[in-house]
């Protein structure tokens, strides 16, 4: 498993690594005239395991540190 750290406020906490994962959520369509039609909205995020449980966190927040 590679190391993993996820960004608090001030430092990094070292995590359990998951995986990668696609979260989506369906967007309604829009009750106005001439509005967007609704959808699907997907995005990668990662889940790690913490103290308090299974979290996750968007790519922007992770690090991962190389291995030797």
């Amino acid at each position: 498993m590679p190391t993993v750290f996820v960004k608090g406020k001030e430092d990094l906490t070292e995590v359990e690594y998951i995986g990668v994962f696609q979260r989506s959520k369906v967007i309604d369509p829009s009750p106005w005239v001439g509005g967007h039609n609704g959808g699907v909205v997907s995005y990668p995020v990662v889940v790690v395991k913490t103290d308090e449980g299974l979290k996750e966190f968007s790519l922007s927040d992770v690090v991962f540190q190389k291995e030797d």
